[in-house]
């Protein structure tokens, strides 16, 4: 049986310039991703911001911690929290109301500790819900467990001035 068609040879000359023009545009598209990557990071810099100044509590990482509670020019209520956690789940409206009264003057964050167990070890969480207050980087005031609002009222009020 004859075949027929055309055979194509790839020679060094011609793989060489395929693989340039593959490297070019793939860093190409690594700029552009980094680019948007770091868009991205600033548009949910603006967002946390946002929602400090809206009395909204602000959800932080390992990566973020230092940005959203460290470098914070107010007081700042941290809860090590988990989705799994009952007590937890039980003081979220409690928060969402400190976060609103105390906007602008405190921030309200939360830590997931399944997802930050190294700020977790880093702070000694032992239990949660667990509540730190830091002012200028430092821990000023904590608390184990589901308490009464006026509790964090005291903290927060304490950190204020």
């Amino acid at each position: 049986m004859a075949t027929t068609g055309v055979r194509r040879i790839v020679t060094p000359t011609v793989f060489a310039i395929a693989v340039t023009v593959l490297v070019v545009f793939a860093a190409g598209c690594g700029q552009q991703q980094q680019a948007q990557a770091t868009d991205t990071e600033e548009t949910l810099m603006t967002d946390r911001e946002t929602q400090a100044a809206q009395g909204e509590i602000v959800a932080a990482t390992t990566q973020t911690f230092g940005r959203e509670v460290l470098q914070a020019s107010e007081p700042v209520l941290v809860d090590f929290t988990a989705d799994w956690c009952g007590p937890c789940r039980a003081l979220h409206p409690t928060l969402e109301k400190l976060a609103a009264d105390y906007a602008g003057r405190a921030k309200v964050v939360q830590v997931n500790v399944d997802e930050a167990g190294e700020l977790a070890m880093r702070y000694g969480v032992r239990g949660i819900p667990a509540l730190f207050v830091f002012k200028g980087g430092e821990v000023v005031d904590q608390t184990v467990g589901l308490q009464p609002e006026s509790q964090f009222r005291a903290m927060l009020d304490r950190a204020i001035d």
